[in-house]
């Protein structure tokens, strides 16, 4: 089975011009992408991470067609981004933050009956799509109001929502929990994690500013910077590329020169405790001889387990090393 989203070398350049360049300057070339290749495999979160213009959303918009590559090829459910554009956009189901793409003296219902319509969706169908993606993003209550009458998080809702009406294969959700309230957050979360990705094998393209967000709910992490990819693949394979030693949790009664000459050496507690907490860092495949060791030199061992690294500190390692590139 082919991947549901496939790039090959993708690049694009955009062109700034104003009055200032047409007058006195040459335009200013950015180079957003820069030779991008990914693939996204059916059913799996992919976190798309970066700083601010490192290429995140100007990527999505590729994939959701509504901007081409200068160069490379791709395909999104085995169709080509080159040729079937218009069978693609059948395909997927994007949610962005800009709420200019509703009609602002419609309500929230007739929105999405104006676009429901645009998906081919018509008659008891159409009725039935509606209010089951209302009931989704809890928005049943609000549904006859205005648009304009909307907090920042009931939009943002309901462009989930707009995005769920077509039922869609590939979902490209940017910032999709920007402006939503923690329990509408976990809402969505658990629900896409649980009902489209597992349940449904629904492909999603998570597109976010956090990192404790993406840690969460992806499960494979592709990370941007100034175009380019820097670092991709599962995620908790990520989190162990940066070091060939793994932070480790120790519970001892006494401590022992072989554990205090580890890397990262910490104690937690003071030493006139019964027991004694620290932090080191250690090969995994080093972990068995040092317990032995300590256990042949009569130190109780009362716990010893890795410790989980945070994707937001191995994404701030893996910028910082490629700066100093």
């Amino acid at each position: 089975m082919p991947p549901a989203i496939e790039l090959h070398h993708i690049s694009k350049t955009f062109t700034e011009r104003n009055w200032k360049t047409f007058l006195f300057q040459k335009p200013r070339r950015t180079k957003a992408l820069d030779d991008i290749s990914l693939s996204v495999e059916k059913g799996v979160i992919m976190g798309l991470l970066g700083p601010n213009g490192a290429g995140k959303t100007t990527l999505i918009k590729i994939l959701a067609t509504l901007i081409t590559a200068d160069s490379g090829h791709g395909a999104i459910a085995g169709l080509s981004l080159d040729s079937q554009a218009s069978e693609i956009r059948n395909k997927i189901g994007l949610v962005n933050t800009n709420d200019r793409s509703f009609y602002w003296r419609l309500t929230g219902r007739d929105n999405l009956d104006f676009f429901a319509t645009l998906y081919n969706l018509h008659g008891r169908e159409k009725q039935q799509r509606i209010q089951k993606v209302l009931e989704l993003t809890t928005m049943e209550g609000k549904a006859d109001f205005r648009f304009m009458a909307y907090s920042a998080g009931q939009k943002q809702r309901l462009a989930i929502a707009r995005a769920m009406l077509s039922e869609p294969d590939i979902l490209l959700l940017d910032e999709a929990t920007s402006s939503l309230d923690p329990i509408a957050t976990r809402r969505l979360i658990d629900f896409t994690k649980t009902n489209l990705a597992q349940k449904g094998r629904k492909t999603i393209v998570w597109c976010t500013h956090n990192l404790h967000e993406a840690d969460e709910i992806c499960d494979t992490v592709t990370i941007l910077h100034q175009g380019k990819i820097i670092q991709k693949g599962p995620k908790e394979v990520i989190k162990t590329l940066l070091h060939q030693k793994i932070p480790y949790s120790l519970t001892v009664d006494n401590l022992h020169s072989e554990i205090e000459r580890q890397a990262d050496f910490h104690l937690f507690n003071d030493r006139s405790c019964t027991m004694k907490i620290c932090h080191i860092s250690i090969a995994p495949e080093s972990v068995p001889a040092l317990l032995q060791h300590l256990i042949q030199d009569g130190i109780k061992i009362y716990q010893c387990s890795q410790i989980e690294q945070s994707l937001e500190r191995v994404f701030s390692e893996i910028v910082s090393k490629y700066h100093q590139q």
